[in-house]
C-alpha cells in the first residue's frame, strides 16, 4: 500500500483523492446510463463522464502498485483528457441540436494528432507522483502547443454554448448554462494556477490539478445537464 494511504494527511489531488473521483465519475455515469433515456447528447455526456474518470484511473496507477504504471499510465492518462475538447464541443453542439461540422472535424482532428503524439512519439516520458497531484513530463516546445489546442477549444465550447443559450428553449438553456458552470469551475481555478506556475516544460502538474477539479465538471453535467435533455426511464 502507498505511503499516501498511511499517512493522516490527505492531501488535495493524491492518490487517495484520485480513486475516490475514479468513484465518484463512474458512478455518476452509471447513473445516467440507468435512469436516463439515452440520446446523442445524453450518450456523449456519459463518455466524457468516463474519459474523465479513465484519467484519474491513470494517475492512480502512476502513483499506486495497481493497474497501469508509469509511461502507460501517462500515455493512457493523455489518451483520455486529449479528447474531451471535442467532446464538450461536441455535447454542446448536440445538445443545442446544432452542427458545426467543419469545427468539429478539426477538433477531433487536432486530438487524433496530438493522441497518436503521445502514444507513439517522444514526447511524453514516465510521470512522478508527488503528494498532492502527478507531475507529467512533456518535452519543450510541445507542452505550449498541446495547452493552446486544449484551452482554445475549451473556450470554443464554452463560447459556443452562450452563443445558442440566447435563443434556446428555457430547458436547453439550463442545460448549456450548466455546461458553462461545470466549465468555469476548472478553467479558472487552472487558470489562476498558470499565473503562479513555475512548472515548465518537464514537469508540469497542469493536467492533474485540471482533471481534480473537472469532478465539479461531472457533477454540473450528470445534475444539471442531463435532466434537462433527457427524461427519466420508466
Amino acid at each position: 500500500m502507498s505511503k499516501y494511504f498511511k499517512q493522516n494527511t490527505l492531501f488535495c489531488f493524491s492518490p487517495p483523492v484520485m480513486i475516490a473521483t475514479f468513484i465518484i465519475e463512474i458512478s455518476l455515469a452509471i447513473h445516467i446510463l440507468l435512469t436516463r433515456k439515452l440520446n446523442r447528447a445524453v450518450g456523449l455526456a456519459i463518455v466524457l463522464i468516463v474519459l474523465l474518470a479513465v484519467f484519474q484511473f491513470a494517475e492512480f496507477g502512476v502513483c499506486e502498485s495497481f493497474g497501469v504504471r508509469g509511461i502507460v499510465g501517462s500515455k493512457l492518462g493523455f489518451a483520455a483528457i486529449t479528447f474531451l475538447p471535442p467532446l464538450g464541443l461536441h455535447l454542446v453542439l448536440a445538445i443545442a441540436k446544432k452542427r458545426q461540422r467543419i469545427l468539429l472535424t478539426i477538433s477531433y482532428a487536432g486530438a487524433v494528432i496530438w493522441t497518436y503524439l503521445f502514444s507513439f512519439g517522444k514526447i511524453l516520458g514516465a510521470s512522478v507522483c508527488k503528494p498532492n497531484y502527478v507531475i507529467f513530463n512533456i518535452a519543450n516546445p510541445y507542452e505550449g502547443w498541446y495547452y493552446i489546442y486544449y484551452d482554445l477549444f475549451l473556450v470554443i465550447a464554452v463560447g459556443t454554448a452562450l452563443y445558442y443559450m440566447r435563443h434556446s428553449i428555457p430547458r436547453i438553456k439550463k442545460a448549456l448554462m450548466f455546461i458553462v458552470l461545470g466549465y468555469s469551475s476548472f478553467i479558472f481555478p487552472s487558470m489562476a494556477f498558470t499565473l503562479i506556475d513555475d512548472y515548465v516544460g518537464v514537469d508540469s502538474p497542469m493536467p492533474s490539478i485540471m482533471c481534480g477539479f473537472a469532478v465539479i465538471l461531472a457533477l454540473f453535467i450528470s445534475f444539471g445537464s442531463v435532466p434537462n435533455i433527457s427524461k427519466k426511464k420508466g
